[in-house]
């Protein structure tokens, strides 16, 4: 008798846990590229490359390439029906925007985690104040919060302390700077406005925006010294 000899069964190669699809992987390093030159245009202009933002980049670029590599979001990746995949992709490409402007007014909704993904370069406390000279040519302290008491204080605060670092940053685009500048000016006038009405005795003559920056690891309270960062006169035909 003739024995049949059995025929083994194909047996399929194990499949890989870490794999690297290049298409996959180039898409990414396709999007990265256009996340980091938007990012670097919005917030730097066409300066040259800064290399904290291109370094932070490169470790968002090897985050999802190596959540790319794993098989099983790989393969939940690749079965999102192709419209739905570029609607994803493009979302992770704004959130990646955001996180390397880290500029949430300009970037919301997708606005940078600060918390703890990047320390303080110093231990800066800034705040405002504003000084102005009244018609008896005494200087005089003068407190947003007393003069415009139909708005909260504490918005008020947030709104000077952006309008504040906008105009005091250097990093800031010429553009954004000047409009900056346009703003605090209409605000010191109209402060100065709504001085002159409850001090009709003694109304401004001029008025200063005073920028404090403490170091208070290193410096007293009394060591900070003021710069002043806008001047306005206040013509005397503009009493209320």
């Amino acid at each position: 008798m003739t024995e049949t000899a059995a025929i083994p069964r194909p047996v399929a190669p194990p499949r890989r846990t870490w794999y690297l699809d290049r298409t996959l992987a180039g898409w990414t390093v396709l999007g990265w590229v256009v996340a980091l030159a938007a990012a670097h245009l919005t917030y730097y202009g066409l300066a040259r490359p800064r290399a904290v933002m291109v370094l932070e980049s490169l470790t968002y670029l090897v985050l999802y390439l190596g959540l790319l590599s794993f098989a099983p979001v790989r393969a939940w990746i690749t079965g999102i029906p192709s419209p739905h995949r570029a609607v994803f992709a493009g979302f992770v490409l704004l959130l990646t925007w955001g996180q390397l402007v880290v500029d949430s007014r300009t970037t919301f909704p997708f606005t940078a985690w600060t918390m703890y993904a990047r320390p303080e370069p110093r231990q800066l406390v800034e705040y405002y104040r504003y000084r102005g000279i009244d018609a008896w040519s005494r200087e005089v302290a003068v407190d947003p919060a007393q003069e415009f008491t139909f708005v909260n204080s504490a918005e008020i605060a947030s709104r000077v302390k952006y309008i504040g670092r906008a105009v005091t940053d250097p990093r800031a685009k010429p553009g954004r700077r000047e409009e900056a500048r346009a703003r605090l000016h209409d605000l010191l006038a109209a402060l100065a406005t709504a001085y002159g009405r409850s001090h009709p005795g003694a109304p401004l003559r001029s008025l200063e925006f005073m920028r404090y920056s403490w170091d208070y690891r290193h410096q007293t309270a009394a060591e900070v010294v003021p710069s002043m960062v806008m001047h306005i006169d206040i013509p005397e035909d503009r009493a209320p």
